[in-house]
């Protein structure tokens, strides 16, 4: 269980949103610490329980907080989707380095060749080096972060 202690229901959202649909930031970066993998191996974090003096309209924050987890979910999407662009343009020019590396050896300077293979080299480096780093670990991202969009929400009046 997370416990989350507030005075009023404004100190749940954003100061500067008058319509109340945003989620305060540091009530959100308190909620993603619990999301850290040591975090979530110590215990499950299924309840998020708001103690307050004053009432709250839990459903309307259940909303917020779910939209700002689906809009963080989103911005990894992106940036996933930007990475699998980079790496495949690495990938493609890595492998064309190393073709052309390849074609020109009968013909060319043993030193040009070796730049050109070792180009072509870096480029597929770099293509496996996003897959296999930074797109798994915003993936790890996303999965951590999802449970707090589905968290119960309960509220205790303080005192």
């Amino acid at each position: 269980m997370i416990q989350l202690l507030v005075k009023n229901e404004s100190d749940l959202y954003n100061p500067y949103d008058p319509s109340r649909t945003r989620i305060n930031e540091g009530v959100y970066h308190y909620l993603k610490s619990y999301c850290s993998p040591l975090e979530a191996s110590k215990h499950a974090h299924d309840t998020l329980q708001i103690i307050t003096e004053n009432p709250i309209d839990a459903d309307r924050f259940r909303s917020v907080l779910h939209d700002a987890v689906e809009r963080d979910i989103a911005e990894f999407d992106r940036q996933i989707a930007r990475n699998n662009r980079r790496m495949i343009w690495e990938g493609i020019l890595g492998v064309l380095f190393c073709a052309l590396g390849i074609m020109l050896a009968a013909y060319m300077d043993e030193l040009f060749l070796t730049i050109i293979s070792l180009l072509g080299t870096m480029g597929i480096k770099d293509a496996v080096t996003i897959e296999t780093t930074f797109n798994h670990d915003i993936k790890n991202l996303k999965k951590l972060l999802k449970p707090i969009s589905d968290i119960r929400l309960e509220v205790k009046e303080a005192g």
